[in-house]
């Protein structure tokens, strides 16, 4: 008969619990290669985006107040975090926007 041997809890699932998700939050989890992804829009605005690599030892945390920037500073740091490299949907998940606002916006400051 096989020896039954506890499981231990993946660490990349605790941060499910750290990160205190609430009935009111939206948020969108996504796993892909190794990396777990929280993206937080919390009712209050405020967008949280956590990052979680190699089994928990490695912890990312990016926090964004949509309320204390204007529209026209949030279209300026959009552009920036594209010409950084990331996509318009990563820039979305971050800001706490759709990927069409995103890119609405890159199109809006274009034209001025």
């Amino acid at each position: 008969m096989p020896k039954l041997v506890p499981s231990r809890p993946d660490p990349m699932l605790d941060v499910l619990s750290t990160f205190r998700l609430k009935p009111t939050d939206t948020f969108k989890i996504v796993s892909s290669k190794g990396v777990l992804t929280i993206n937080r829009r919390k009712s209050t605005g405020e967008v949280e985006q956590m990052r979680v690599r190699a089994k928990g030892s490695f912890q990312q945390l990016t926090k964004f107040e949509p309320a204390q920037i204007t529209i026209a500073e949030r279209r300026k740091l959009e552009a920036e975090m594209v010409k950084s490299g990331l996509t318009q949907s990563e820039v979305a998940d971050l800001i706490g926007v759709s990927q069409a606002t995103v890119s609405l916006d890159l199109k809006k400051l274009k034209k001025a």
